[in-house]
Parts: C-alpha cells; sequence; structure tokens
C-alpha cells in the first residue's frame, strides 16, 4: 500500500489524480524549485536530493497519520485534516454494536448463611440470584438469573450448606430446591417428595453433618428430609396446632447439634417448636415474645435465634425456655434497626447476621448481646440500579453513575469491569442519588452527588480528593445538582436542577459565577439537567421541562436555543444528558421519546437513533451518554423510573466510514492505512525507505513526489 504512495516512475506520476494532490500539498510545505537539466548530476547531489525525498515523503506521511490519529476529551479537540471535512447528515448513521449490564440493585436478603471461613452466602429475592459475600461484606461472586431453568430463580428464599460446602437454595415460586457448588456451578434440583408429591412454597432449609436436608413446606405445613442428592427420606408435622408439633405455617428450620427448630409464621401459632432430627416432639415455646417468627437459627449451645417480620427485631432463646435472652432492634432504617428481617445465621465467632431485607442489607449483631456490630451490603459488580450518566476517559474507560446502588463503576470500552467505589450516605466518597458525572483532562472524576447536594471529586481510581455544595440557594449552594463538565481549564459547570441555575467553579470548588433562574424565555431554565463543554469553552444545557437545548459562553451569555416539546426531528421531550463527539456534534438522551439525536453545534438537526423497547438497540429512558474518540456512542438505558428494567450501556457505532460524526473523504485518504493503525503506518514507511533508498534516485529536485525515477547505481568513491 505504501510502495505506490512513495515512489512512482516519472511516467506514471500524471495518471493520479491523487498523487498529483499529493504533489500540491508537498509543494506548499516546501516551495517549489525548478528541475535542472543537466542531465550529468553530481553522487553528492543526487545524495542530497535522496535525503530530500525521503524526509519529504516521511514528513507527509507522518502529517496525515498523526492528523487522523488525533484525539481528545469529550470537552473536545478536533482533528485537524487537510481540506474540508463534511459532516454527517440526517441519516441512519448509527447501528447497534453491543451492551453490557442489567438490573443489579441493592440486595433483598431472605435467606443467609454463613460458611466455617466466614463467607456470608445471601439469598437475594430483588436479584434472584445468591450473593456471596466476605465476612466484612466484600463482594465475593454471585449466581442466578430471573427463570425456571437450572440455576434460575423466582423467589430465592432459604439458603444452607452442607459439610463439603455446596449450597442449597429453596424457591417459594418455582417450588423446588437447587444444589450447587460453592462457587455456583448447578449440580442438581428437585421438587418432589414420596415419589409423587410435590413441595409446595418451601421456605426455610437446613442441612445437618451427616447431609441430610431439612425443607419447611409451609403449603404442605411440614418438614420434609432429604439426602444430599435429593430422594426423600421422610417428614413430619401437618396442619395443626404447634403445641403437638403440628404446624399452620412453618416457615425456618434450623439443625442444632442434637435438635431442630421450626420456626411458625401464624400470627395465630408465634411459636417455635423443638423436634429430635427424626421429627419428634419435644416442646414448642415464643408466643409471648414472638408476632410473626420468620427464619431461625441455632448455635452449639443450642441457643435459638429468631427473625420476627412483624416486630421487626431479633430475639435470642435459650431452647424450650419462654423467656428471651435478649431482643434486638425496632422498625427502621438505622443501624440496628429493622424493616422485615427475614434470614438469621449465626458464625462460629458467635456473629449473628440478620437479612433485613426491605432496607436492603445485612446487619451483624453480637451473639451474647445482641448489640450492632456493622452492616454489609454490596450490589453485583457491572450490574445496575438506574445507570443515570456515563463519561468517557478520553483514553480507554468509560465510568458509569450507578444512580440506584450509590456508587460509580468503571469499565472497559469492551464493558469489562474494573472497578467500582462508592456506598450509601453522607461521607466523603459516600453518594445518595449520584446522577451526573464529567471528567477533566487528568482523568479526575466528578460526580454530581444529587441527594447530598454536592460535588464529589475523585482520582482516576475512586480516591475522595474533595467536595463542595450543602443545600440552599446562595452562590455554592445547590438544590439537587443534575450535571456537571468541565472546560479546558479545569472549570466544573453544574446543573443546579431545582434552583434553575448553572453554577461554574474552579476544580477545587471555589465558585466563580452562575447564570439562569426560572423561566421559559432565553438564558432561563425548568429543570437543567444536562451540560457539555465544546472545544471553544461554549456550555449547552438541557432545560428538561422547557424541552430545549440551550447554548451559551463560559461566562454565561445566551447565544441560542433549540428543540421544542415533540417526537419529530430536532423536536424533545424532556432532554436529559449531553455530550459532544469531536467534530463538536451534540448527542442528547431525548429521555421520553426513548432516543438519542444529533446536532451540530448550532442546533441543525443530523440523525437520531433509538426506539422503546428491551431489544437490541431499543431504549426505555435513556438518561446519559457519552462518546468515545471513535464516535461510539455509550447510553445509560435506565430501564423505567423504578431503574428496575433494562438497566443498562448500550453501544452504538458511527456507520461505516464516519468518525465520532466525522465522514473522511475517501479521495483523500485511500491510500493511507485504516483509522487504527496511524502509527503502524508511518513506522512501516521509514522501514520501507530505508529499504529501497539506496535503489531510488531522485533526477529531479523534489517538487513533488512522482519526481522520482529509478538510476544506475554509481561505484563508491574510496
Amino acid at each position: 500500500m505504501l510502495y505506490p504512495l512513495i515512489f512512482y516512475f516519472q511516467s506514471q506520476a500524471s495518471a493520479s489524480a491523487q498523487l498529483h494532490r499529493l504533489n500540491n500539498l508537498a509543494r506548499k510545505g516546501r516551495g517549489s524549485s525548478k528541475p535542472k537539466t543537466n542531465s550529468r548530476i553530481s553522487q553528492r547531489g543526487i545524495a542530497r536530493r535522496s535525503r530530500y525525498c525521503l524526509c519529504g515523503t516521511i514528513f507527509l506521511v507522518l502529517f496525515f497519520s498523526i492528523a487522523n490519529a488525533i484525539g481528545g476529551h469529550e470537552a473536545g479537540i478536533k482533528a485537524t485534516l487537510a481540506g474540508p471535512i463534511p459532516t454527517v447528515v440526517g441519516d441512519s448513521s448509527f447501528s447497534y454494536s453491543s451492551q453490557w449490564g442489567s438490573y443489579g440493585g441493592p440486595i433483598m436478603p431472605n435467606g443467609v448463611t454463613v460458611d466455617p471461613s466466614g463467607n456470608v452466602y445471601i439469598a437475594d429475592a430483588k436479584n434472584y440470584a445468591i450473593v456471596k459475600l466476605t465476612r466484612d461484606g466484600s463482594f465475593v461472586n454471585s449466581w442466578g438469573s430471573y427463570g425456571t431453568g437450572p440455576g434460575q430463580f423466582r423467589n430465592p428464599e432459604g439458603v444452607a450448606l452442607d459439610a463439603s460446602g455446596n449450597v442449597y437454595v429453596t424457591d417459594s415460586v418455582n417450588n423446588n430446591i437447587e444444589k450447587f457448588t460453592n462457587a455456583g456451578v448447578f449440580i442438581t434440583s428437585w421438587n418432589t417428595w414420596n415419589t409423587t408429591n410435590v413441595l409446595r412454597t418451601p421456605i426455610g432449609l437446613s442441612v445437618n453433618a451427616t447431609g441430610f436436608v431439612y425443607v419447611a413446606d409451609q403449603g404442605n405445613q411440614r418438614v420434609e428430609i432429604f439426602r444430599s442428592d435429593g430422594t426423600y427420606v421422610s417428614s413430619f408435622g401437618g396442619l395443626g396446632s404447634n403445641l403437638v408439633g403440628k404446624f399452620q405455617s412453618p416457615f425456618g428450620v434450623a439443625v442444632g447439634p442434637s435438635y431442630v427448630y421450626v420456626s411458625d409464621a401464624s400470627i395465630q401459632s408465634g411459636n417455635i417448636t423443638e423436634f429430635t432430627k427424626t421429627g419428634g416432639f419435644v416442646c414448642a415455646w415464643g408466643s409471648s415474645s414472638l408476632l410473626q417468627p420468620a427464619m431461625v437459627a441455632t448455635d452449639d449451645a443450642s441457643n435459638v435465634y429468631v427473625t420476627d417480620n412483624l416486630e421487626n427485631d431479633v430475639v435470642k432463646f435459650s431452647a424450650c425456655n419462654e423467656m428471651a435472652v435478649w431482643i434486638s432492634g425496632s422498625p427502621g432504617g438505622f443501624p440496628g434497626q429493622f424493616n422485615s428481617p427475614v434470614g438469621v445465621a449465626v458464625d462460629s465467632g458467635m456473629n449473628v447476621y440478620v437479612g433485613d431485607s426491605n432496607n436492603f442489607r445485612i446487619q451483624k449483631l453480637s451473639a451474647g448481646t445482641g448489640g450492632y456490630l456493622s452492616s454489609l451490603t454490596y450490589p453485583r459488580p457491572g450490574m445496575f440500579s438506574n445507570p443515570y450518566d456515563d463519561a468517557f476517559d478520553g483514553l480507554a474507560h468509560v465510568y458509569v453513575a450507578d444512580e440506584g446502588n450509590n456508587r460509580v463503576q468503571m469499565f472497559s470500552l469492551a464493558g469489562v469491569f474494573v472497578l467500582a467505589w462508592g456506598t450509601t450516605g453522607t461521607g466523603n466518597g459516600q453518594f445518595n442519588a449520584p446522577v451526573g458525572i464529567a471528567l477533566d483532562h487528568a482523568g479526575n472524576v466528578y460526580v454530581a452527588d444529587s441527594s447530598n447536594n454536592r460535588v464529589e471529586k475523585f482520582s482516576p481510581d475512586g480516591t475522595f480528593i474533595t467536595t463542595w455544595g450543602t443545600f440552599g440557594t446562595a452562590n455554592g449552594q445547590f438544590y439537587s445538582p443534575f450535571g456537571v463538565a468541565v472546560d479546558s481549564s479545569n472549570n466544573v459547570y453544574v446543573t443546579d436542577y431545582s434552583n434553575n441555575r448553572v453554577e461554574k467553579f474552579d476544580s477545587s470548588g471555589n465558585y466563580i459565577a452562575e447564570w439562569g433562574s426560572s423561566g421559559a424565555g432565553n438564558g432561563q431554565f425548568i429543570g437543567p439537567i444536562g451540560i457539555a463543554v465544546d472545544g471553544s469553552n461554549n456550555v449547552y444545557v438541557s432545560d428538561s421541562s422547557n424541552n430545549r437545548i440551550e447554548k451559551f459562553t463560559s461566562s454565561g451569555t445566551f447565544m441560542t436555543t433549540w428543540g421544542g416539546f415533540g417526537s419529530g426531528n430536532g423536536q424533545l421531550n424532556f432532554p436529559g444528558h449531553l455530550s459532544l463527539d469531536l467534530a463538536g456534534n451534540v448527542y442528547v438522551a431525548d429521555t421520553y421519546n426513548n432516543r438519542v439525536q444529533e446536532f451540530t453545534g448550532s442546533g441543525t438537526f443530523l440523525t437520531s437513533f433509538g426506539t422503546v423497547g428491551s431489544g437490541n438497540g431499543q431504549l426505555v429512558y435513556p438518561e446519559g451518554l457519552a462518546i468515545d474518540n471513535s464516535g461510539n456512542v455509550y447510553v445509560s438505558d435506565t430501564g423505567n423510573p423504578s431503574g428496575v428494567g433494562n438497566s443498562r450501556i448500550e453501544v452504538f457505532a458511527p456507520a461505516s466510514g464516519s468518525v465520532g460524526g466525522v465522514t473522511v473523504p475517501v479521495d483523500k485518504f485511500a491510500l493511507l492505512t485504516a483509522y487504527l493503525g496511524p502509527v503502524l503506518a508511518a513506522l512501516g514507511a521509514v522501514i520501507t525507505l530505508i529499504i529501497l533508498a539506496n535503489r531510488y534516485r531522485c533526477m529531479k529536485p523534489v517538487t513533488a513526489i512522482g519526481n522520482c525515477r529509478k538510476i544506475p547505481q554509481f561505484p563508491a568513491r574510496h
């Protein structure tokens, strides 16, 4: 490919229009020089002119290669290309490329158990999964999805381990029991007992030291006993009073060193019953302390721990003793309080783990006193709960503001999870509804922490740097900040949603200026969300409830506006976040129209893509977007207002021949290497010239690449 570009015989020069254009560029770059008419040229002159030819050719190749490779941050570095650059105009210039992520919001723990190493296994009803955490809450792995097939769940309830570390799970909707390795590999499942009878709403389960599996079969008012392969052994209980070993609504079951304990969730009963391992009735107690007991656990000393789903507490008993040892908890969301607790487990260190289901967490208590120790909560990596905005770092990563999980996640451009940071709270590095994200040219990450009314700044790896902002209307205060953008001087612009203004800060959070007020006039806003800055530091704002985009100078002077309510080309319905490509075109997440629209920097409509739905290339309430240096668009597809729907990032690629909204002229670059390999092309040119330099010489001064032809080699002078 490079050979005809670099070395052409003189007789062929006039036949190539593309080479004539390159010749003209070469003349402009060095000035013209008349060709010599003397056919006798010294070796020194030939060598000198050969070097000119070599250097000139290398210059041209490097010039076009580097120009083609120029990239920058979203804030905008336009590529410098020779000649006019036509932009893509309103056609279908983007197509679905890929996606990653799915719904993976806060855990909703039903059952919980702990292995000998202290790892915590959670039956997560909200995410249809089993989640494994370390004792301090760090994520280990998870498995499961919604469905009825192997490894799928519709409502995982109880979880238990055998002595080999295998994991057993009851599913109260699929009416079965599934068995896995501790890494989540499916082994087997079953749903029948006594050959023909089926399980009906199995809830709690426990496995004894010899591998027998005890299941609280709520719909049949029984406890079923199976071997570890699902073979039925026996059952006990039946409908009746638990004072004689019968049940109204058996819920939890725990196997201790000597006895089996079963909780009855019926309000008319409210008891814990103790049985022998073969089902012989021993005693019942607890009705004076329990309103609606849920799961049950036991320790080696035969103490029994019970969650009370209605009283929102945890109770510790000595077996067969009506008097509670301690009662811990009250209704609420603070540490030590509960909202519908279900699962309970005790580890070898005498710590009690409670599945606080509607607070979406595991709480850890002291088995001795019932005192609060800590909380464990960790949504699954790479999954989302309302991904609200995303940003490209200018290199190879996309950062996502995972609003429902109160964290930021970082991915490769291929969607491979890299890292995450953030938890729910008000401290440094914590979030309460992060909805906007942007990066500066050093890779620092700025997050609009909306419900905490502040902006937080982090290093690229998530290390907290600083924060600014408090609730209010004064300079530097916020009332639900939504969008954040950074200009070429690292000034930070924030859309202050409920104050209907834009505020400008330096990179340390020092207040500089503001503009905007409530209204529909030029420079006014009703609920500004998205914000972006171009290479000239012009500021674009999505004025969501006015269904328009407004453009300002960096000091807030109004320039222009476009949009208007509707679903036609160029019309908007509650626009969300914005992003810019390298050509300065503006991309808008047209949220309620379930699409993305592209405009020029002056507001001329170019194209749109996306339709409503959950299929490939479809969108449901897209909120944020980012654009990489190749023009690929990464869309935060939230799914629905609760964030449970699509909850993914979808990638749309520009049409063939366009890069970042720029159509590369084929006649100008047909002889160059592909866009993604400019550096290799330049290196190849140099190597080719070195190899062939001794075989070719310029017979004329270098006024064009075509004025070279092969001549005989002169003997070396000694």
